[in-house]
């Protein structure tokens, strides 16, 4: 199927009465099977798709469809739920299609970054349930803040694929600093790096075909182009299609800090990066750090680079200790507290609060009605200081979050 044997614009005209008759009709009960289709299920989404076919038996799911715009990973995709399940999935190529199956309790969203946000605004609209990968919205503010209205003024359960907020750890993490005893924290630090030439080359570009695919549907909007098959897997090192660094790992600490030090907006950022290994052509860094200061009086730093695998670290520091993660989990330690009778005297291992999977968390929030662990406020919080760092760092100054107007201003 390609973009002139099926029309976005005509569908959504033709549908919108029945899908909007049909959203509370749609929410599934607790004894109902819940009924579910992915939406991208390449590099990031398989992952999603392997997930959700292990928690799919004890959460009386199944995985009614398929969706990608590359037929071949349709058909791939397809054929992994069959071997995990002995049913074939129905195969579609656009989420208009899969919007319009009234069968579809709940839509799970990978497609590329930029995508991310109208496809959300679209199942939402279409009455579904969303599983929507990080980053919620990217590289451009608006589209992200449309998603985040919509998401809030629906009953539609949103689960954002930052999935360390269901370890337990951030909750024990929180509970720790919520409690006191660390003392007042001043700075958060998170530092990481990957070994190796991320993003770039993708084997697959060397695969697909134009006729595979439906290049005009996956550019959304943007500004129109030959077909580039290295765009369409590489998208994240192009500035216009994704903040590389930024949305893929940022967002992850972002989530973190602001759940544990219950403070979701910074107030200002200054971020500088660079590609200085990976001379092929990327336009996002492959190095990376950035620094925010927030309204309850902190900064946070956060630094990555990619050509090294030394362990990552991050860290609280309290004035009566300092909290950082390690191989078994949070540790509390006296170790840079204070000379205070308020200071930590022992090293305490923090357990984690109700780990769970990601992708049952969502499934069961379906049922329940529940607000799930990375909620659409995390997500977008997350967001809107991803893309304050990136636009930093191309304006070369600090920037401000205006929180009356929600907009980025200097």
């Amino acid at each position: 199927m390609n973009s002139s044997s099926f029309s976005r614009r005509g569908f959504v005209a033709g549908a919108a009465g029945g899908l909007a008759a049909s959203v509370y009709a749609q929410t599934p009960g607790a004894n109902d099977r819940l009924r579910i289709a992915i939406v991208g299920p390449g590099a990031q989404g398989s992952g999603l798709l392997s997930e959700f076919l292990r928690q799919a038996p004890g959460m009386n799911a199944e995985m009614v469809a398929v969706c990608d715009l590359w037929v071949k990973r349709q058909d791939r995709a397809a054929g992994v739920v069959k071997q995990a399940t002995g049913k074939e999935p129905r195969k579609v190529q656009h989420l208009e299609e899969v919007l319009a199956m009234q069968d579809v309790d709940g839509v799970i969203i990978a497609t590329p970054d930029h995508a991310h946000s109208p496809q959300l605004v679209q199942a939402i609209q279409a009455g579904k349930d969303v599983y929507v990968e990080k980053p919620l919205g990217t590289p451009q503010l608006a589209p992200l803040k449309k998603a985040y209205a919509v998401a809030k003024a629906s009953k539609q359960v949103v689960q954002v694929g930052t999935q360390g907020m269901s370890t337990g750890n951030y909750q024990a993490a929180a509970e720790y600093v919520r409690s006191g005893r660390l003392g007042r924290i001043s700075r958060v630090l998170h530092e990481a790096v990957w070994m190796g030439q991320v993003w770039r080359p993708v084997p697959a570009a060397k695969e697909i075909r134009e006729s595979e695919t439906d290049w005009n549907a996956w550019l959304m909007g943007h500004r129109k182009r030959p077909f580039d098959p290295n765009l369409y897997f590489e998208f994240r090192v192009y500035r216009e299609f994704s903040n590389g660094l930024v949305d893929q790992w940022l967002s992850h600490s972002l989530a973190m800090v602001h759940h544990v030090m219950d403070d979701y907006f910074p107030v200002s950022v200054v971020a500088n990066g660079g590609t200085f290994l990976y001379k092929d052509a990327r336009e996002n860094p492959d190095t990376f750090a950035v620094t925010y200061t927030y309204p309850k009086g902190f900064i946070y730093s956060w630094a990555a680079a990619f050509g090294n695998d030394y362990p990552g670290v991050t860290r609280f520091y309290g004035e009566n200790g300092t909290l950082e993660n390690s191989p078994k989990g949070y540790v509390a330690r006296p170790l840079g507290g204070r000379r205070l009778p308020t200071k930590l005297t022992e090293e305490t291992v923090l357990q984690p609060i109700s780990p769970a999977s990601h992708m049952r968390n969502w499934l069961e929030c379906m049922r329940t009605r529940k607000t799930p662990n990375a909620d659409i406020r995390s997500g977008y919080a997350a967001s809107v200081a991803a893309i304050m760092a990136q636009q930093s760092d191309i304006a070369g100054k600090r920037l401000y979050w205006d929180a009356q107007k929600e907009e980025i201003v200097d």
